[in-house]
């Protein structure tokens, strides 16, 4: 048996840099991969959004995880395609710019998206059993209700929105538990403790009433693998 269960984590997830050519569209190779979920921050304008696109809502499709805007659609100005080896940018400052630097983040799940009926509401699921990543659409109705992630394993981390406005929730484990833990990931609050969320299975993770009842959401849930992915919390000394 090997050391890791993944040896190559690049196949699942790479980072990559590029510059802007600011003339209509660039394709964006090395990532090793054909990605489904692409994070990009322009690394030369500070006021530049953090950009994230997925297969599941498609390409062209954005949200700003460092603010509570709701979800817009781009066009041309979005990710074009998702590619073999890659991305093609569209037209827009957020990716593409002429004289900008960019980083973009890109996580392989499981392609095109499939329905799951492991919850109390049916989702939309692309998941990678093998990385223990895997990105969830849903809408949720009211009350607290079960939703189906598709890793075959206990998710360890969950960030979510819904796709109007509100806010990024992220649910971490800690001290071995996701029990009612929360973040904003669009800024520094404190941990949160306000029994919107329980401990996840190895099927569903389960949302309370106070999540924004009868709206449509995304997720990404990431659960730990050795050779990839770990997700625990610790105390600072100073």
């Amino acid at each position: 048996m090997a050391y890791t269960d993944i040896d190559d984590p690049t196949q699942y997830f790479n980072t990559v840099t590029y510059s802007g050519n600011g003339s209509g569209t660039q394709v964006i190779t090395g990532v090793g991969h054909q990605p489904d979920w692409v994070w990009i921050k322009s690394r030369s304008s500070a006021s530049e959004n953090h950009m994230l696109s997925d297969v599941v809502r498609g390409s062209t499709k954005r949200l700003r995880s460092d603010i509570t805007n709701a979800q817009d659609d781009l066009g041309s100005n979005g990710i074009q395609s998702f590619d073999t080896d890659g991305f093609t940018a569209g037209d827009g400052d957020a990716m593409n710019a002429s004289g900008q630097t960019y980083v973009a983040w890109n996580w392989k799940a499981g392609g095109s998206a499939s329905s799951n009926s492991d919850g109390d509401i049916t989702s939309t699921v692309s998941a990678n059993t093998t990385s223990g990543f895997s990105i969830v659409n849903f809408t949720k109705t009211d009350g607290e209700v079960t939703v189906g992630h598709g890793l075959n394993a206990k998710p360890s981390l969950i960030i979510f929105k819904p796709l109007a406005s509100a806010n990024w929730i992220v649910t971490p484990e800690i001290n071995g538990s996701m029990s009612n833990n929360y973040l904003l990931l669009h800024n520094g609050d404190a941990l949160g403790t306000d029994g919107a969320f329980s401990n996840p299975t190895t099927s569903v993770f389960s949302i309370s009433n106070n999540i924004a009842p009868n709206s449509e959401h995304i997720a990404y849930c990431f659960a730990n693998k050795k050779g990839f992915s770990k997700i625990g919390s610790y105390t600072g000394n100073g």
